[in-house]
């Protein structure tokens, strides 16, 4: 192995894939020198990351923030790196207009790629922009809605939509998303015969798309005709394309595109770059996509920052006419203490975080991180309705209430530890057993796909017995709530206390909200993420000092995708 790439492995800042990538490279290519080996390694261990390319004028700074032992070894000076990977002749690195095959891809900005993931930038790119040029055909009047009122942005929203093929609506928790698409999707069936189909990344983040969809229209007072052609379910965009782990290529893709003339996906900004370049090869050519988002929230687990990317490249034809912003809050009116707290954090305004926090308003609290044993207590009062259910409908619901949200996932303030603390509490005051494996008010959530059984990443059921006193796990569905046995269960984990990655596109009726120490982990995004996932309150155990650099730190996120859009438009 490369001696650039061995202490880095024996450190932990490469994994072993990461490392034998680079290792291949030495063998399979004796030309390459070992800077390429080197790139190749920390392109993969960056896409592990969620980034979807090396930077190189940026590596030091991600590098540093890895996790590992010891001091981080000297990475080579960006420009003689890059000037190494430009001339060399071994043919593990293609320039960005190169054709022939290679496991590297570099870009005009000085940025290597795992090839896949390059090429999925410059498809996602090609396809959106194309979709942004072409004026939908024909054109659809805009109706205003008898006795509903619109203002501006709203009204713009739908005017868009009923111009263009791609759709781009942004804006922050009860700025109007769901209410626009509604009043576009009336639009889009009225007469016209549109087959809609409506998706999130998550099944949590489907249901509420779902939910809210219903509420809206049930307001509109539509023509029959025209609200029996809107959809009132969404699916997981997996189970849209058809995903899934036994078949090499999904159901749906350039060669079998979906049949919709409508492509509706809420939550864009936890779709990541492989499944957006999945998305848009399954699109039809005339197909219209509207992708609803907010781009204050946390970036994709994985690879890529998609959304924040398609914001960026709006700022220019075409995309700049596909793209409505909207602001303010029907959720957090003007005097609400979460709505301004919120605002606070986007704005990196940590004397008005804690100003708010400190305000003493009843629904918006900061509690000494060191007081674990507190929030515990509190998680045993904000789950005591789901406990005191009575039947599987009514604890589902109940769980609704209240959510434990963490940033880290290990560690004594990680949502593994508060889980099986939050479990003693409640068995305690439930009177089970220390060792039971499944009790009654146990929620879990499944963290795997598994399509047969109409279950997703995401799901959280609860431990309830049936008819017959047999316990099950019941989740959400269309018709009520299905039963299974716990033996048949896909992966899951406990759910009383979640990542806030694990808690996107979920909401609750409120929030604890736990940092844990100050860390990379802990940024702008993950602080708001967390806070908005609450409709009426928030108790955040941290300090000041923990949330102070929070608030300042953004998260890093090594991508081109805004220059693919941008090359794609031709600007």
């Amino acid at each position: 192995m490369s001696t650039l790439l061995e202490p880095l492995l024996q450190s932990g800042r490469l994994r072993r894939v990461d490392a034998a990538l680079g290792d291949w490279i030495m063998r399979a290519l004796p030309g390459a020198a070992p800077e390429v080996a080197l790139a190749a390694a920390l392109a993969a261990r960056a896409v592990g990351d969620g980034h979807s390319a090396l930077d190189l004028a940026r590596a030091r700074e991600w590098f540093e923030q890895l996790d590992g032992t010891g001091k981080p070894p000297t990475l080579p000076e960006p420009a003689a790196w890059l000037a190494t990977l430009r001339t060399a002749s071994s043919g593990a690195c293609r320039t960005q207009d190169g054709n022939l095959p290679a496991p590297l891809a570099l870009d005009a900005q000085g940025r290597v790629y795992l090839s896949r993931y390059f090429d999925a930038e410059q498809h996602v790119a090609t396809t959106l922009a194309a979709h942004a040029r072409a004026d939908a055909q024909p054109p659809i009047p805009n109706p205003r809605p008898p006795g509903i009122e619109l203002d501006a942005q709203q009204q713009h929203a739908i005017t868009t939509a009923l111009r263009h093929r791609f759709i781009l609506i942004t804006g922050g928790p009860g700025s109007g998303k769901t209410f626009s698409v509604a009043h576009i999707l009336a639009a889009l069936v009225d007469g016209s015969g549109m087959r809609i189909a409506l998706a999130a990344p998550t099944g949590k983040a489907a249901a509420l798309l779902g939910e809210s969809l219903r509420a809206q229209l049930a307001r509109m007072a539509l023509p029959a005709a025209i609200a029996d052609a809107v959809p009132r379910e969404a699916s997981t965009l997996h189970r849209l394309l058809g995903i899934s782990p036994w078949r090499a290529r999904p159901r749906h893709h350039r060669d079998a595109p979906l049949p919709f003339e409508v492509v509706v996906v809420d939550e864009a900004s936890m779709v990541d770059l492989p499944l957006m370049a999945r998305l848009t090869d399954a699109l039809a050519p005339d197909a219209r996509l509207i992708l609803l988002g907010d781009p204050d929230q946390l970036s994709a687990v994985e690879a890529g920052n998609v959304l924040p990317a398609l914001v960026d490249a709006a700022s220019a034809p075409p995309f700049a006419a596909c793209h409505v912003a909207l602001a303010g809050s029907h959720r957090f009116g003007t005097d609400s203490a979460l709505g301004r707290l919120a605002q606070a954090i986007v704005a990196a305004d940590a004397d008005a975080t804690l100003a708010s926090l400190q305000a003493g308003d009843g629904n918006i609290r900061l509690v000494a991180e060191e007081s674990l044993t507190a929030l515990v207590e509190d998680a045993h009062a904000g789950y005591r309705p789901v406990l005191a259910a009575t039947d599987a409908a009514n604890a589902l619901a109940a769980a609704r209430g209240f959510r434990v949200l963490t940033s880290l996932r290990r560690g004594p303030s990680g949502c593994n530890a508060l889980n099986r603390a939050i479990e003693a509490r409640l068995k305690r005051a439930s009177g089970v057993y220390a060792d039971a494996e499944w009790w009654r008010g146990q929620l879990v959530m499944v963290t795997a796909n598994r399509e047969e059984l109409g279950l997703f990443n995401g799901d959280v059921g609860v431990a309830w017995p049936d008819t017959d006193n047999g316990m099950k796990v019941w989740f959400e569905g269309d018709d009520g709530p299905r039963a299974f046995a716990p033996a048949a269960l896909p992966p899951h984990e406990g759910a009383f206390a979640l990542t806030v990655h694990k808690a996107q596109g979920s909401e609750f009726e409120r929030v604890a909200l736990v940092t844990g120490p100050d860390s990379a982990v802990l940024t702008r995004e993950l602080l708001y993420t967390g806070v908005t996932r609450a409709r009426s309150g928030v108790t955040l155990y941290s300090n000041p000092d923990t949330l102070r650099a929070g608030i300042q730190r953004r998260t890093l996120r090594m991508t081109g995708l805004t220059d693919r859009l941008r090359e794609a438009a031709g600007t």
